[in-house]
């Protein structure tokens, strides 16, 4: 008897259109032959065994760099973390709580510092599984992630700093950059490409009669991208220009070099109504060290000087030819915590000048040999019975932008006031007068 083949045995059961069909391909199943035309179906299976070799390697590299991300938000917050917890310790019952204006934006830096890298790495992870599995949104989240990580970087770059003094390094991002850009642009090159794009095709299409506007259309979003792209680095672009030569920036250059000061000479003239002009020079050496002298005529015209000397919370004055010790400072000296600028009614600490003055550039000088260029400033002052606006003019050199000198009127003083500024960082030790012991 012959033993029927298993061909023959599934035709002799199923209808013709349902039968089991053995081919030089192998098998192919037609049970349900209508199912096997569906889009769906076909694209499904297209995509899970047609996955190029690129595609494996980019949900790779977003693997590893989202994982990177992931990592170095918590170790940000870590680190804030065990920071905070060190300072409790030391200091038991500190209070995180107060007043000072500066504190919301810190923390708000922080926040930010541990917030984006967690996100990033979160969306990358989450994206990287979709690039395996094919899913078209994993490739439009890959492509939003490169265009935004890469604005990120450029708005870090430029970002001015606040006008308390917190600013980005611009170092650990241009070495980012170096990484980012070109794994950024190979991601776009590559998703772009259209034998890529034909690969993740959705796998269901609304079939509403809802009507896309032609810019919203596929194959004109990665120009609109571009475009917008484009735009946005223009933008970048001319806000960056505009900001490096803008009166203010120049401003916040001379407050950012006057940190690194430790060492000047001050000289001023004032001039009171009815009075002879008062001369002050001042020599400082932060933070241990302030020599003074002022000079000025008493109404019988003959001049009277003043000395006096302060070493850490010594103070001396001079009487005659002797030097005598005077009550004792327990404060930091006062020039050294406001900074050479704005000790005296002549002019205004540059940090108020960031957050509320109007600076308007002016030409170029020379004060005692050096070169410096004269802005012109104006504080609202409206509680001043005096004066809408302290006004005052200072001089800042274009090479190390420090000022050189500074310029003003007070009200009811009929002469102008200068005070210079010189010898900046020009001693590595205090310069006690001769006569002066230790």
């Amino acid at each position: 008897m012959a033993v029927p083949t298993p061909s023959a045995c599934c035709t002799a059961r199923l209808p013709p259109s349902h039968r089991i069909q053995f081919n030089d391909s192998g098998l192919r199943l037609r049970l349900f032959p209508r199912l096997e035309r569906l889009p769906i179906l076909t694209n499904a299976f297209q995509q899970m065994t047609k996955r190029p070799r690129e595609i494996t390697v980019a949900a790779v590299v977003v693997f590893i760099g989202s994982s990177l991300f992931l990592f170095a938000g918590l170790l940000i917050a870590a680190s804030v973390e065990v920071m905070l917890l060190a300072i409790r310790q030391k200091y038991p019952g500190v209070n995180f709580h107060n007043p000072n204006p500066d504190l919301p934006l810190l923390k708000q830096m922080i926040g930010l510092a541990v917030a984006i890298p967690i996100a990033l790495g979160v969306t990358g992870i989450l994206s990287g599984r979709g690039l395996l599995r094919m899913r078209s949104w994993a490739r439009n989240s890959t492509i939003f992630w490169s265009v935004g990580s890469s604005l990120l970087c450029l708005a870090g770059l430029v970002y001015p700093g606040s006008r308390s003094g917190i600013q980005f390094s611009a170092t650990p991002i241009l070495a980012l950059m170096l990484v980012l850009f070109p794994v950024d642009a190979w991601f776009l090159l590559l998703f772009f490409r259209p034998a890529t794009k034909s690969l993740f095709t959705p796998l269901y299409r609304s079939s509403s009669g809802v009507k896309r506007p032609v810019w919203l259309k596929e194959r004109f979003v990665p120009k609109l991208l571009v475009a917008v792209a484009g735009i946005l680095l223009c933008v970048v672009g001319v806000v960056t220009v505009v900001r490096r030569n803008s009166p203010m920036r120049e401003i916040e250059r001379s407050r950012d070099a006057l940190v690194a000061v430790r060492s000047w000479h001050y000289h001023v003239s004032r001039y009171f109504a009815g009075q002879p002009p008062m001369t002050v020079d001042k020599d400082t050496f932060c933070p241990s060290f302030q020599h003074l002298i002022a000079s000025s005529e008493d109404a019988n015209g003959v001049t009277q000087v003043r000395e006096s000397l302060r070493y850490f919370s010594d103070n001396y004055n001079r009487v005659g030819d002797q030097w005598l010790a005077a009550r004792q400072s327990s404060e930091e000296i006062f020039d050294c915590r406001t900074g050479p600028i704005g000790q005296d009614n002549d002019s205004l600490p540059l940090s108020a000048v960031i957050d509320h003055a109007t600076v308007a550039r002016r030409d170029l000088r020379n004060v005692d040999g050096d070169s410096c260029r004269d802005y012109e400033i104006a504080v609202p002052t409206p509680h001043d019975p005096q004066e809408e606006d302290f006004r005052f003019s200072i001089c800042i050199n274009e090479r190390d932008h420090l000022p050189r000198e500074t310029r003003r009127t007070p009200p009811n003083a009929g002469h102008e006031w200068v005070a210079t500024y010189r010898q900046w960082n020009a001693t590595s030790e205090p310069q006690f007068p001769s006569d002066f012991s230790k």
